[in-house]
C-alpha cells in the first residue's frame, strides 16, 4: 500500500491512548491508597506527580518503531521515516506529556476520573485532526493548533509539511503554565480535604 500515513496514525494513537493511561494511575494509585504516600514526600508534589505520569508517557513511544516494523512485515508505505520525522515525534510526545499532566492534575479532586477519562481523551484526539477536518471547517479548526498542544506536530508528522513552531509553543506554554499553577491550588485543596487518599 503506497499511504505513508497510516503507519504514522497508528503510532500517534498508540503513543495518544498510551500516554492517556497516565491520567488512569492516579485512580489506580488511589485505589491502592498509595497516593497520599507518593505526593506526600520531600519533593515538590508536582515533581512527584510528573514522576507519577512519565513512565506510562515513555512507553507510548514503542508504538511509533512497533508501527514501523509493523508497515515493513505487510508491505505498507513507510518511506518518509528520517530525522526530521524523529523530532516530529518527539515533540508530538512532549506535548502529549504536558496535556496529561494537567488532566491528571484535576482528575486528583474526583473518585470518578476513569468515567470522564474517555469523555476528554478521544476528543481532543478528533480535534486535533487525526483523521482529518471536513473541508467546510478546516479554517475555524485550524485555530485549535493554538489551543490544543499534539495538534500541531500531529499535522506536521501526517501531512509533511513545516511544523508550526508559533501554535505549537504557544500551546504547550499555555497548558504548561496551567497545568503547574492549577497543581498548585488542587493538589493542596486535596491535602486539606482528604481526597487524595479517598476511594
Amino acid at each position: 500500500m503506497a499511504d505513508t500515513s497510516l503507519w504514522l496514525r497508528s503510532g500517534i494513537f498508540g503513543l495518544w491512548s498510551s500516554a492517556t493511561t497516565a491520567t488512569g494511575c492516579i485512580g489506580f494509585q488511589r485505589y491502592q491508597g498509595t497516593l497520599p504516600y507518593i505526593l506526600n514526600n520531600q519533593l515538590d508534589d508536582r515533581l512527584s506527580l510528573l514522576a507519577l505520569i512519565l513512565p506510562a508517557s515513555c512507553f507510548g513511544l514503542l508504538s511509533f518503531p512497533i508501527s514501523y516494523f509493523l508497515a515493513i512485515i505487510f508491505g505498507v508505505g513507510h518511506n518518509n521515516f528520517d530525522l526530521r520525522m524523529v523530532g516530529l515525534i518527539f515533540l508530538f510526545w512532549l506535548a502529549a506529556y504536558v496535556m496529561d499532566v494537567l488532566i491528571a492534575v484535576s482528575f486528583i479532586l474526583t473518585v470518578n476520573a476513569i468515567v470522564y477519562e474517555e469523555l476528554i481523551l478521544i476528543p481532543l484526539l478528533l480535534l486535533s485532526g487525526l483523521f482529518g477536518y471536513p473541508k467546510e471547517l478546516i479554517g475555524v479548526l485550524q485555530l485549535f493548533q493554538w489551543l490544543i498542544p499534539i495538534s500541531a506536530p500531529m499535522k506536521a508528522i501526517l501531512s509533511g509539511n513545516q511544523f508550526n513552531f508559533g501554535a505549537g509553543i504557544f500551546s504547550l506554554l499555555l497548558w504548561g503554565i496551567i497545568g503547574w499553577k492549577l497543581a498548585t491550588v488542587i493538589l493542596r485543596k486535596a491535602k486539606v480535604s482528604g481526597t487524595e487518599g479517598m476511594m
